[in-house]
């Protein structure tokens, strides 16, 4: 699935101080009207709407061409591009079980891995064991934040594994 991101053509015509332009990306031309609220990509037309930025300035979107929202990035699917919502890769997201013991102990390991990036447990006898040791530069409340989600989170997808409610995949 190919994406493009509103962001990817909007920061460099900022750092420019430009609001028209016209290049080449991926062999295909590009040609940008901040004015008038436009991009082409090839043969792809994009409308775009901006609201008053915080610091001043603008804050550019695309207009899904399927529903008219604003978006930051749209996604191509097939032949068409269209926000999330409209591609349905939101829906995959939001509908995950909650109920299966492999989901908690995933995000256990997702905070283990905010303490020590790459840490993997020891595969000895139980899966989580240990939580990696603190580092230097952590402060303990911080460090013992982690901790606690991490000890939730096992707790958990212990219970649910223990109780037969949880599938494993």
């Amino acid at each position: 699935m190919k994406s493009i991101a509103i962001e990817t053509f909007i920061k460099p015509m900022k750092i420019n101080n430009i609001s028209h332009g016209i290049a080449k990306l991926d062999s295909k031309k590009l040609e940008i009207d901040l004015d008038n609220l436009w991009i082409t990509l090839g043969k792809d037309y994009f409308d775009l709407d901006r609201i008053p930025g915080t610091k001043g300035g603008y804050r550019y979107f695309f207009l899904c061409p399927i529903c008219s929202k604003r978006c930051r990035i749209l996604l191509k699917r097939h032949i068409l591009y269209g926000c999330g919502s409209c591609q349905k890769i939101h829906k995959s997201t939001l509908n995950r079980s909650k109920t299966d013991c492999q989901y908690y102990w995933e995000r256990a390991l997702r905070e283990a891995r905010k303490v020590e990036p790459g840490w993997s447990p020891k595969r000895v006898g139980y899966m989580f064991d240990a939580f990696p040791e603190r580092p230097k530069y952590m402060k303990r409340a911080r460090y013992y934040k982690h901790y606690q989600k991490f000890l939730n989170y096992t707790r958990k997808g212990d219970s649910l594994w223990l109780t037969g409610l949880g599938r494993l995949r």
